[in-house]
């Protein structure tokens, strides 16, 4: 039953927070604050209980959650800061926070905030309560190194000082990329696990690809319309995470993604111990390896143009392997409730030497906010573990903090995303992260021909693309 305060205790807690004095300190009044926060994977009620318990710790700051839609969400965000109608708090994918760095406030020193306490006269007040908030060190020391990779970046502030880091937003999860498989198609073939190489995936590919019967007019050749898919891989406009699968097996395979200095693409070059006796870089060996699975020909040949979206082909049972993210399990099941799946680590071409990719959403808060103090303040409750914990589970995402990743170890679908966030990281550092998709995709989809038989200018060219978007 909910209890109803008395009027004559509600009268005198009005007249006490407007004006009484205090020996201690100024009192202050409190004013109704509302905080507009737009995100888009998760559904208002994973963070219900948060907010709501947020709300009884600061009765009047109201927090209006809104979900968007994904395809429109940037679009959204630029018209919003265009017209000064933007959401306090947003959140925003980490590989956009180059671009966004200009729109968003980097974390202040302490929040300042008006609280109801008890004075020394045993009278409820209302004062302003500063409060410290996280350090660069206290950051580093309890979130993931990928992830702090992301979010301390060093500013400016004065032309004649050193750069000063700073931390730009709070992220509330790591999401990696991680390997959705058919249980079913696997044991007709007598696959008692999923693969741990690439190697092996190549082998359970080539071994689960089942081929429609060539009709007798069709031309001489291998067959190549598909009866069933190995795997969702080799080509971009119907792979869901093409860029991140790609860029993950090129960063296994050695390539030197970008320069750790000033963030420029260079995954067309060796490694700085050099060539190793190979005939190509490692990213463009990632790049052939990767295009094998959709030559018709190919020992590796799983998946064609003529496939659906992979995400779709693996909810219908037409792909043994699908790519996604944790974002993805409740779709799947929504939509394919029958449907026997497991999940199981990013394939590895050396499991002694791990390295896994992030892509995971940014907790941020716009720089033009009215109410920065409430909304930091906010955030940083969010992140405390104590909130953080629940908001995972009902989420169904991987952690950020160190302390909660041995935790999500025996949760079947959370664990194998959880166990790589040591192991991940980003390498994308530009402004434009949708010329990254552009470059890759057509990096992806074009090959050498007789008379342009290198690949070097097909990578060369997606790094140009990209490198427009980095530095200055």
């Amino acid at each position: 039953m909910r209890k109803i305060i008395p009027i004559a205790i509600l009268a005198t807690l009005v007249l006490v927070g407007a004006g009484c004095s205090l020996a201690s300190a100024p009192q202050v009044q409190i004013k109704p604050v509302t905080l507009e926060y737009w995100r888009v994977q998760d559904d208002p009620d994973t963070m219900s209980d948060q907010i709501a318990a947020y709300k009884k710790l600061h009765p009047n700051v109201d927090i209006v959650y809104r979900k968007m839609r994904e395809e429109d969400y940037e679009k959204l965000l630029l018209e919003a800061f265009a017209e000064n109608r933007e959401p306090d708090i947003f959140s925003i994918p980490n590989v956009w926070i180059g671009g966004w760095k200009s729109k968003i406030m980097t974390m202040p020193k302490e929040t300042t905030i008006p609280t109801q306490t008890v004075n020394a006269q045993k009278q409820i007040v209302t004062i302003k309560k500063k409060t410290p908030t996280m350090t660069i060190l206290d950051m580093r020391n309890r979130y993931v190194e990928g992830v702090t990779k992301d979010v301390i970046l060093p500013f400016v502030d004065t032309v004649d000082k050193p750069p000063v880091d700073k931390i730009v937003g709070i992220p509330l999860s790591a999401d990696t990329l991680g390997l959705f498989y058919n249980k079913d198609i696997l044991k007709k073939s007598s696959i008692e696990k999923p693969p741990e190489t690439w190697r092996d995936l190549q082998e359970y590919a080539q071994k689960l690809t089942i081929f429609e019967e060539k009709k007798p007019d069709a031309p001489e050749g291998p067959p190549t319309d598909l009866k069933q898919s190995g795997a969702a891989i080799g080509l971009a406009k119907n792979v869901r995470n093409n860029v991140d699968i790609l860029a993950s097996i090129m960063s296994q395979n050695g390539a030197p993604m970008a320069d750790p200095s000033y963030g420029y693409a260079t995954f067309s070059n060796f490694p700085p111990e050099g060539s190793d006796g190979h005939a190509y870089p490692p990213g463009i060996e990632a790049l052939i390896f990767y295009q094998s699975f959709s030559i018709p020909g190919s020992p590796n040949y799983s998946w064609n143009d003529k496939m659906p979206d992979s995400l779709d082909a693996f909810i219908t049972g037409k792909t043994a392997f699908y790519f996604g993210y944790p974002s993805d399990i409740g779709q799947i099941r929504e939509r394919a409730p029958k449907l026997d799946f497991g999940i199981a680590p990013l394939p590895q071409v050396d499991p002694s030497k791990a390295a896994n990719l992030l892509h995971y959403p940014v907790e941020v808060v716009a720089k033009k906010t009215a109410h920065p103090d409430e909304a930091w303040d906010f955030l940083q409750f969010l992140a405390s573990d104590e909130q953080v914990g629940p908001f995972l589970t009902a989420a169904r995402r991987p952690t950020a903090l160190r302390s909660l990743i041995q935790g999500q170890l025996t949760d079947p679908d959370i664990a194998p995303f959880a166990g790589q966030v040591l192991t991940a990281s980003n390498w994308y550092k530009g402004r434009d992260y949708s010329k990254v998709v552009e470059a890759f995709a057509k990096m992806i989809e074009t090959y050498p021909t007789a008379e342009h038989p290198e690949y070097y200018p097909i990578v060369a060219e997606a790094i140009g693309l990209i490198n427009t978007t980095v530095g200055k």
